[in-house]
């Protein structure tokens, strides 16, 4: 799995725009000392969406791809669409799988290496039938067909146990292959008309257009419907352009005339994170703004280069806001602004950390002593001891930590049994507990989707900053409400943890001793139990909010005991409940039920502790109901 992805994730997503600092007058005052303090509360939430019944797999191409019978599938990264293990072999190229359901037997076989599928992170098949796939951007792909061999065999024997099979290899300009290029529009699912040439000639892409040379090095830039841009156009990222012959327009790429920054007497120069940088040159000086895509300039003017941050701007160590206006005291050495959660920046004055919000509001200010400090261009979030143990502080309380972290804001920490634990940096609050191992991997960003490991199985969570999962999180309390009263109505009695999404059942009122057989009583029980769940939970009000209902089972640490000697009395009682909720035993209709009800047994890696902290042995052997709610990022 590629951790390293969400390391690198901010340096990716910092945008640099030169631009200058404001005049102290023009940037306003800052907070004179004046702290305004944050809060953390429901700063990261957790969601679980899924569960796979698969220990190996990896995250690449927005999707997973795994092996299984020496054949490769590709999963949603929520497990939920799986195309089964269908193709021979798998590569990727940006967002998008090239899947192969057959290999090319020598370098002949042309038809062979033109068999290749160009697949997205869903299994969604949009094209097949050519030999390699490269993406442009995130719209248009450029894509190869081969017409015929350039090399002998031994050669290209030789070169492909070397360099592995490609169109340039070891032989320079030349290529292995003669074929064209063509670019795929994935939006439109159609070629783009015009948008084609020889394997050796350039062609990228920038926003709605496509760039290329043609057969006389000519360079042409056209839409997605082969329309070409005007002589003399600058292109700018995100599809728009102006004509240097009708200065002052800026126009779309469907050729609408945007704005007329004439009026202004700034010229657009650069775009970037949904802004243009602007500038003029005035009485012998240079002068600076930001401008939106209406044309309007929204900060004060800058005289000097400054770096954008989302919505912050650092300018020459200070910090300011959009418009210019400065929004903390004091002058920094470092901004690291993480685009997932979108909501903190963390700047660095030597060893001094502060981190603030988009208004300068102060979280935390602080240093951290050690031996060695680590961070990453997240957030510092750990330090090292004399012994070589990486731990992580928060308030009164230390955690144990794996290697330098997690994703941004969480770290891993150790648990019992060689499982562990994430928990959010900002809150301290314990976000997932008791798995083998965790995987991440960041969607679109705005979430991260966690893979939280269990014995063969994995669970999918999603972590998300409060306000995003703000109307799923409303409508779930309600449906726990709603439920709390059926159970109820029932005469019924279950735990129901709002916080972790989980309803529990006392495993003594369902089995006895160690036993995973129902008792009659246990299953009097269930009757009531799964009457009530359906009843509500697939009711007109809550239709399509549930994609999957998990049983899960669980059993007390007890002393001597170990996660594996727990695990197949867990599996076992899940099972047999699952079993008999959809029997006919219960008389309830649970046909809505049925396709969508699963089990998973978890042995003693999850226990339930009281408010001392101390593990409460009867509550955690229990068989709890978990409903994973419709969320895709």
């Amino acid at each position: 799995m590629k951790k390293l992805l969400s390391l690198l994730l901010l340096a990716a997503l910092i945008v640099t725009m030169f631009v200058g600092c404001g005049e102290d007058e023009a940037a306003g005052n800052a907070q004179n000392g004046a702290v305004k303090t944050g809060t953390f509360s429901e700063y990261l939430v957790v969601e679980k969406v899924g569960t796979i019944n698969k220990e190996s797999f990896f995250t690449a191409a927005g999707g997973l791809y795994y092996k299984e019978n020496d054949a490769w599938g590709i999963m949603s990264l929520n497990g939920a669409r799986d195309t089964g293990a269908i193709y021979s072999s798998i590569s990727t190229t940006g967002n998008y799988f090239i899947a192969r359901t057959r290999e090319f037997s020598n370098f002949n076989d042309i038809a062979g290496l033109n068999s290749a599928s160009l697949v997205d992170g869903k299994g969604k098949t949009y094209i097949s039938g050519y030999a390699a796939y490269y993406e442009l951007n995130e719209r248009y792909v450029k894509v190869v067909k081969v017409t015929e061999r350039t090399y002998s065999e031994d050669d290209l024997v030789a070169s492909a146990t070397e360099n592995g099979l490609c169109f340039t290899g070891k032989f320079g300009d030349d290529a292995w292959y003669k074929g064209n290029w063509y670019v795929f529009d994935t939006v439109t699912e159609t070629f783009v008309p015009g948008a084609t040439g020889t394997a050796d000639t350039f062609v990228s892409a920038n926003g709605r257009y496509v760039q290329f040379s043609d057969a006389n090095n000519n360079s042409i830039k056209i839409n997605e419907k082969g329309e070409p841009l005007p002589e003399n156009s600058r292109l700018f990222d995100d599809g728009s352009y102006k004509v240097e012959t009708k200065i002052g327009e800026m126009y779309d790429a469907d050729g609408n005339l945007l704005f007329n920054y004439d009026l202004t007497g700034f010229v657009p120069s650069s775009y970037e994170n949904g802004y243009y940088s602007a500038s003029k040159y005035e009485d012998g000086e240079s002068k600076y703004v930001v401008m939106d895509r209406k044309g309007n300039i929204i900060s004060s003017e800058f005289d000097e280069y400054f770096t954008i941050y989302g919505e912050i701007v650092a300018c020459d160590g200070k910090i300011y806001n959009l418009e210019g206006k400065n929004i903390i005291d004091g002058t920094y050495d470092s901004v690291y602004f993480d685009k997932v959660f979108n909501q903190n920046w963390l700047l660095r004055k030597d060893k001094q950390y502060t981190m603030i919000d988009k208004n300068g509001a102060v979280y935390f200010t602080g240093s951290y002593k050690g031996d060695y400090t680590i961070w990453t261009s997240e957030f510092l979030a750990s330090k090292k001891t004399k012994d070589g143990t990486y731990y992580y502080s928060h308030k009164d309380k230390d955690y144990t930590i794996e290697g330098y972290g997690f994703a941004p804001w969480i770290v891993k920490t150790s648990n019992s049994n060689s499982l562990y634990n994430l928990v959010d940096t900002m809150t301290g609050k314990t976000l997932l507990e008791g798995y083998k191992s965790y995987d991440s991997v960041s969607r679109r960003s705005l979430a991260y989707y966690v893979y939280a490991k269990y014995n063969g199985g994995t669970d999918v969570y999603l972590v998300v900053s409060g306000a995003q999962l703000k109307d799923v999180v409303t409508k779930k309390a309600n449906l726990f409400d709603d439920l709390i009263a059926a159970f109820e109505t029932e005469g019924i009695a279950v735990t129901v943890n709002k916080e972790n999404g989980e309803i529990a059942l006392d495993s003594s009122v369902l089995f006895g001793g160690d036993s995973a057989e129902l008792t009659a009583s246990g299953k009097t029980f269930l009757n009531k139990f799964i009457k009530a769940y359906t009843t509500v939970a697939f009711s007109e009000k809550y239709e399509g909010f549930i994609s999957k209902t998990m049983v899960e089972g669980h059993t007390a640490p007890v002393k001597g005991s170990t996660y594996a000697s727990g695990l197949q009395l867990s599996e076992e009682r899940a099972l047999n409940v699952k079993n008999y909720c959809l029997s006919a035993e219960t008389g309830v209709d649970v046909s809505k039920i049925s396709k969508s009800l699963e089990n998973v047994g978890y042995s003693n890696s999850q226990p339930v502790y009281d408010k001392d902290g101390k593990v409460n042995m009867a509550a955690s052997r229990r068989v709890s109901f978990r409903f994973i709610v419709n969320v895709d990022f």
